[in-house]
């Protein structure tokens, strides 16, 4: 059965193809604009696609914009009768996405390729697939995910959404499950772990790479949030 994830890059120029299976595209920065079946539009960070086998798309993404895919023979049924080929991605999956992407970036093996699909494939089948994303959410949710080490702030994403802070504050709960202070840290942490673990990178680099210009603020702040210090997940201390 076939069962595959890839971190891949499009570029610019509109493609055009069909394949004789599933195939899904998640974000992991930036947006992919596609046209499937009804849907023609963009799909974003928060957000999944679904291609089901033999049906015509074209899409075209900025060359810096990174996705999760996943070539699959069958998706879970939820995902296979939506209403609709976008759905939503739940904090879970899309913490999982982040692994995968520092996964295949630095190491591959059949093991690790198996463990994870099974995991995605087990996730997948939680995804709500009837409520869309505001359409404001998803360029910032990609604009924060580009660079989480930017100082991101609600007033300057409130108004690069062209709302209200007050409404963007509701939006972005609703998108994410939590208040963008505290989804700043969950991915930063997130993916400091990823680094720790999976990479050689020096811990002064991981903390610079996720926002920490002092190491010690990064240690204190890393440490309260998985109760151990970096150099527990480090791969050199290992």
């Amino acid at each position: 059965m076939l069962a595959a994830l890839s971190v891949r890059s499009y570029t610019k120029a509109m493609q055009q193809h069909s394949h004789n299976f599933y195939q899904l595209v998640l974000p992991l920065n930036g947006h992919i604009a596609i046209q499937v079946a009804q849907f023609n539009g963009n799909v974003g960070v928060g957000e999944g696609i679904c291609i089901g086998p033999n049906m015509l798309h074209q899409f075209n993404a900025e060359q810096a914009a990174r996705f999760v895919v996943a070539d699959l023979t069958e998706v879970p049924h939820n995902i296979e009768t939506a209403p609709s080929p976008v759905f939503r991605i739940t904090p879970p999956l899309q913490s999982l996405l982040n692994y995968i992407e520092v996964q295949l970036t630095h190491s591959y093996s059949d093991d690790l390729q198996s463990s994870m699909v099974a995991l995605f494939t087990q996730l997948l089948a939680t995804q709500p697939t009837g409520k869309q994303l505001d359409r404001r959410i998803t360029p910032i949710l990609s604009r924060v995910h580009q660079n989480i080490a930017a100082k991101h702030t609600v007033n300057d994403l409130a108004k690069a959404a062209c709302m209200g802070v007050t409404q963007f504050k509701g939006k972005f709960t609703d998108a994410t499950g939590m208040g963008l202070r505290r989804y700043l840290i969950k991915l930063r942490m997130e993916k400091a772990r990823a680094l720790l673990s999976q990479t050689d990178t020096p811990i002064i680099e991981v903390a610079a790479q996720v926002g920490y210009d002092d190491v010690s603020a990064f240690t204190r702040r890393f440490t309260h949030y998985f109760g151990k210090p970096p150099k527990y997940y480090h791969r050199k201390s290992v």
